[in-house]
């Protein structure tokens, strides 16, 4: 996958990368957008939508221009490291480590950024600990020793403090007490700094809480707060960060930095939504929020289209954070809305949301085109069938058009036909290598596509005891529609099992993973919830699962009565209606429409028939459009084979696996048609026996009326390439 594939605008020379740095990636000055109160970028969008890509194109474009560091907050290595010494660090203390070391190694503009603050505070947390050997305690403090640059006045620092406190040492006690270290630590820091130096301090430090403005008092109070944990850790760490922040703005405000330095330096934090994430970016909200400006750019990944709910305070009401939609062109805006107690202003106020950008279809079609082998003879229309299915499945997502991509460019073409989506779902990846260089056989697209969307991707609340099933679990819920549905299936599908997750938490669950939801399916994402089908049907020999599960569905619809309302399909027996066609065909379900028309309300009827051919069709034989073109022999009445031609020709249009054939939009138009001259007829017979005023004649008049224009609107939307029913899901089809 090309690094920059969907980024073009977000890193052109103009754009709102460029503009938020202050400095282009070809090292041109740009204009900063905002300031001096700056935002926290969050870029928004579930699993598949390029987050983690982007950060890196930032990195690679705009790191030689600007002072840039990249932390992924999913990977475990500086929480391994804290591990070993709880006592003396934390997954956070790790981390701004790293993040110091990569401002130290930068050799652009303006040189290292030095860390003097940071510096001090570090060593004060690695030598607090109270049950350490004074060797230890020595050792953890000479961690920091590399983030002091040559010829800095910090150096020195660190060999002063071991003397001073292995001479305090000597000849009284054999184990360390945690004072004496750190107070000898402290006053060689204040003791070899210039005076430069102990202003910075006195600056930070002199604002910890409880300090009262004296730098060492603050310097002791961090070390006590990070022994204690819990909380009083949380606030020593949320200081720390502001000290890095504040030796960052310093670099910039210094007489050498505002000669050498042009733009923002900027801090690139993937998976940023996860519980270390978390402590780095609500700390800056809070300080900004209070006033502490600086200028660090942050740019931060969330799956959440609203950011995550830590952005917000329990109990108040919703609000909305200012988004950028790179659909809409333009720059971000952005401006801290009023508040009138900063304390108690919710965080969100200082995000800006920016969406990550779905592909054109133009760009699906450059990317598929790029990774096609060139094949001599190669069909239009089979080119066209590939491409409309990756746009169906993927909805833009940039991972799924790469990986279906990569999929298909070897297909042969024998037989374009053939290929539905489910059959692209069966190409295969090629063999590749893994993050780590170890070979990778090929595979079909549906597993790795599952591998990279779901297991590599767990929800961060899901409970480690579900997730050796969580898949399973979501292949039985690709076939639910609403809550009462899912909860069906959960309930059978979790029988055996003492700890249970109900379908309204693992809705919850979903939601906090970044994909969307859809009033009509459970699974809101269209691309997903093949994948899951695909999964379910073969979970079992011969699709036994899959049967088996919509046995179940239609056994509980039966026992709700035929007339019990549904929200979704008028009735619980249409609700039934759609799972029998989904697995036993079409056949009882056209005996069931032909029954209930006329008898039931028009509208409601052809709002039954709509939500019935939702139904996904797999592991059968594909006869629908023979059917919709009354090609195929029917038992029963011409009114039945209107009815059956309808919907099948309607099923073809609400459950697309392939591109609509140009017959599909007349046979939707002629049944409806029929269907109304059929009540046209009923009304003037009615009309005969009651008169005009009589109910079955109105009703009858309505009727037919309706069909005529449902006839139209239809087949219009067919001819149009659209969906029959809107439904978020699929609306991204439009005209494909």
């Amino acid at each position: 996958m090309p690094d920059e594939l969907g980024f073009d605008e977000l890193l052109a020379d103009g754009g709102p990368v460029a503009r938020l740095l202050g400095k282009s990636a070809t090292g041109r000055r740009k204009e900063a957008l905002f300031g001096p109160d700056l935002p926290v970028v969050l870029l928004v969008g579930g699993p598949g939508m390029g987050k983690g890509r982007f950060l890196r194109c930032v990195r690679r474009h705009f790191g030689p221009r600007v002072p840039t560091a990249y932390v992924d907050c999913a990977r475990t290595e500086c929480r391994e490291l804290a591990e070993q010494r709880p006592g003396s660090r934390s997954e956070v203390t790790e981390v701004l480590r790293a993040i110091a070391l990569q401002y130290g190694d930068w050799d652009g503009d303006g040189g290292a950024i030095p860390v003097p603050r940071l510096y001090a505070g570090l060593t004060a947390a690695a030598g607090s600990d109270g049950l350490a050997g004074a060797a230890t305690l020595v050792d953890e403090v000479r961690r920091f020793d590399e983030l002091l640059p040559p010829r800095s006045f910090w150096r020195g620092v660190l060999r002063g403090a071991a003397q001073n406190y292995l001479g305090h040492l000597a000849g009284l006690i054999s184990d360390p007490l945690v004072g004496p270290f750190v107070n000898a630590l402290i006053e060689a820091l204040f003791a070899r700094t210039s005076a430069e130096g102990r202003a910075a301090l006195s600056e930070t430090y002199g604002d910890y809480p409880g300090a009262g403005g004296q730098p060492r008092a603050g310097l002791r109070g961090l070390a006590a707060d990070f022994q204690q944990g819990a909380e009083a850790r949380r606030v020593a760490e949320s200081f720390l960060l502001r000290a890095l922040r504040q030796d960052v703005d310093a670099a910039y405000r210094s007489v050498h930095g505002r000669l050498s330095r042009v733009g923002r330096p900027a801090l690139l934090l993937d998976h940023a939504d996860n519980p270390l994430g978390r402590k780095l970016v609500k700390p800056t909200l809070e300080d900004r929020e209070l006033g502490r400006h600086d200028r660090l750019m942050i740019f931060a990944t969330a799956r959440r289209e609203d950011g995550g709910r830590f952005l917000r305070h329990a109990g108040t009401t919703p609000a909305a954070p200012a988004v950028w939609d790179p659909a809409l062109g333009g720059l971000p805006v952005w401006d801290r809305p009023v508040a009138g107690v900063p304390d108690h202003a919710p965080l969100w106020r200082g995000v800006l949301l920016i969406r990550m950008p779905r592909l054109t279809r133009e760009q699906q079609k450059a990317e598929t085109g790029r990774l096609r082998t060139r094949q001599e003879g190669v069909a239009n229309t089979a080119r066209l069938r590939i491409d409309s299915g990756v746009h169906r499945l993927s909805a833009g997502r940039p991972l799924f058009v790469t990986r279906l991509g990569q999929a298909t460019a070897s297909l042969t073409f024998d037989d374009p036909v053939t290929y539905t989506d489910w059959a692209l779902l069966d190409a295969r990846v090629p063999a590749a290598e893994d993050d780590e260089g170890r070979p990778v056989a090929d595979r079909p697209v549906a597993d790795v596509l599952l591998e990279e969307l779901v297991v590599r991707q767990y929800p961060e609340e899901l409970p480690p005891e579900y997730r050796g099933h969580w898949l399973d679990l979501l292949s039985h819920l690709s076939i639910a529609h609403d809550a009462e549905c899912a909860q069906t299936l959960m309930r059978a599908v979790q029988d055996d099992r003492d700890e249970r997750l109900s379908a309204y938490r693992i809705a919850e669950l979903l939601e906090d993973s970044g994909w969307p939801h859809c009033p009509r399916h459970f699974i809101g994402d269209l691309g997903l919830r093949r994948l899951l089908m695909r999964r379910l049907h073969r979970m079992r020999a011969a699709g036994a699962a899959w049967h088996t599960d919509h046995a179940l569905l239609q056994g509980h619809y039966r026992d709700l009565g035929d007339h019990h309302p549904d929200d979704l399909f008028v009735t619980a027996a249409a609700h039934r209606m759609h799972h029998l066609l989904a697995s036993d065909g079409a056949h009882l379900v056209t005996r069931y429409l032909t029954d209930t028309f006329p008898a039931r309300p028009t509208r409601e009827w052809c709002e039954e028939l709509l939500a019935i051919a939702d139904a996904p069709l797999i592991g059968a034989p594909d006869d629908r459009l023979a059917h919709a073109l009354g090609e195929t022999q029917v038992r029963g009445d011409s009114r039945r084979r209107k009815v059956d031609r309808l919907l099948h020709a309607a099923w073809l249009s609400e459950e697309r696996t392939r591109p609509l054939d140009e017959t599909v939009p007349g046979a939707l138009r002629g049944p409806l048609r029929e269907l109304s001259e059929e009540l046209a007829r009923v009304a003037d017979e009615a009309v005969r026996d009651q008169g005009p005023e009589g109910p079955d004649a109105a009703r009858a008049a309505d009727g037919a009326a309706l069909l005529v224009h449902m006839a139209r609107d239809w087949g219009d939307r067919a001819d149009d390439r659209q969906p029959l029913k809107r439904c978020r899901c699929t609306e991204h089809i439009g005209f494909g």
